[in-house]
């Protein structure tokens, strides 16, 4: 066996993974948290992890978000697990303790998002204080008008904390970026692609910031980095803090270029291959590789009339991959068929590196796996649940493993 063939480890979704069907073991049932009703049968069966192994299903939490918020990002839970928010763009941003009865907040204002990319700028702070996010605000100088972003923090308790302002002479905060739970984000200005073409002097930026002081820590202009000038628009951007401490940032362009930028270093352009277009990718606990997922969809015609549809062609290809960073070569694979129409999720990594979640198509629709880092091995899966879009995660120390949608929550263990 060659180099590269070593290197690669192909994983068919046919050989690699056990059929759905009875659990290995007799396996407690898990406990319900504020879910009311009889009929969470099948709903516990579909999240019960196959074969018996490190994953076990411990409980399923209703929270009080409320039923009909709108569904554009999947629920986030804080880090110490006893918050929660949910994301609504044009109905604002819902926060609250995850028991009902518990403390809750709106925030009935209009906030940022991406329904392209499903992708929202808020996120948890490292300590369940706050959730750090931004609104978008306009000043009148003269007779132009400018709109920027603006670094806010929201609270339970309903209170709202305006940051500093993020400046720079490249022109106003257009896109930011968080990194972790830290208030460090990789910030664009003068990125508005919405509008028309910038004056010479609103030089497109990238910036590493704090947006608790309001500093610039790193910048450079998009056209002096070697290989970036012709690319036309920022895609998506994953981020890592490593065990020293410092931001990696991986960002994809289109059409066709991946942008890698270490704390305190110069960005490069690294090798990795062209994706399908809005691809998941996650950096890995120790930001040496990446995660990325392939979109890998059957294809054909969708309608709105049963029965009247021609079956959707099974296509077959890459389901997700691992990658270094610096080489751009695979470390593992995994391959396999997709009989119905389906979207990648956004992966996760648990932060000692030994895990990851990811989606699955398969011959019965979609479904999620726990998978080996080290190896690519599909360890055990589960049904994909419907519950309008999907979040998956681990918690800080790794002991856990959490997916989210809707205003339900599943937790499981994950014991070696």
């Amino acid at each position: 066996m060659n180099l590269k063939a070593a290197s690669v480890i192909a994983v068919t979704i046919g050989s690699a993974i056990a059929a759905f069907g009875a659990v290995d073991a007799v396996i407690a049932a898990p406990e319900r948290i504020g879910c009311y009703g009889d009929n969470w049968r099948p709903t516990l069966a579909m999240l019960e992890p196959t074969p018996a192994g490190p994953m076990k299903f411990k409980t399923l939490r209703c929270t009080p978000i409320p039923e009909g918020w709108p569904r554009m990002v999947p629920p986030a839970l804080s880090p110490n697990g006893e918050l929660v928010y949910a994301f609504g763009s044009w109905k604002g941003l819902w926060l609250g303790d995850v028991t009902r009865g518990g403390r809750a907040h709106t925030v009935n204002e209009r906030l940022p998002g991406d329904l392209f990319t499903l992708t929202a700028p808020f996120t948890w702070l490292n300590d369940s204080s706050s959730v750090i996010g931004v609104k978008r605000e306009t000043t009148v100088a003269g007779s132009v008008s400018n709109s920027s972003l603006r670094p806010y923090l929201f609270s339970v308790d309903g209170s709202q904390t305006k940051l500093p302002e993020l400046t720079h002479p490249g022109g106003s905060l257009d896109k930011i970026y968080w990194i972790d739970g830290s208030g460090l984000a990789l910030a664009g200005f003068g990125m508005d692609e919405r509008g028309d073409e910038k004056e010479d002097q609103h030089r497109q930026t990238l910036a590493f910031v704090d947006a608790h002081t309001g500093a610039i820590l790193q910048a450079v202009e998009k056209a002096s980095v070697p290989g970036l000038a012709d690319q036309r628009s920022l895609e998506a951007v994953k981020s890592k803090i490593d065990p020293s401490g410092k931001a990696h940032v991986l960002v994809k362009w289109e059409p066709s270029k991946w942008l890698l930028w270490v704390q305190g270093q110069s960005p490069k352009i690294v090798p990795l291959p062209q994706t399908a277009h809005w691809s998941p990718f996650v950096l890995s606990s120790d930001a040496s590789s990446v995660l990325m997922m392939g979109n890998l969809s059957a294809t054909g015609s969708s309608c709105e009339l049963p029965g009247r549809c021609p079956q959707p062609t099974p296509q077959s290809g890459m389901i997700a991959e691992l990658r270094d960073l610096t080489t751009g070569l695979a470390k593992w694979k995994i391959f396999g068929t997709a009989s119905y129409f389906s979207r990648s999720l956004h992966p996760a990594v648990s932060p000692d590196g030994r895990w990851g979640l990811i989606s699955l198509p398969d011959e019965q629709g979609a479904a999620l796996a726990l998978i080996s880092m080290t190896s690519g091995k599909v360890i055990q899966k589960i049904r994909q649940p419907g519950w309008g879009p999907i979040g998956l995660s681990f918690s800080a120390d790794s002991k856990f493993a959490f997916v989210t949608g809707g205003t339900i929550v599943a937790t499981y263990a994950v014991i070696e």
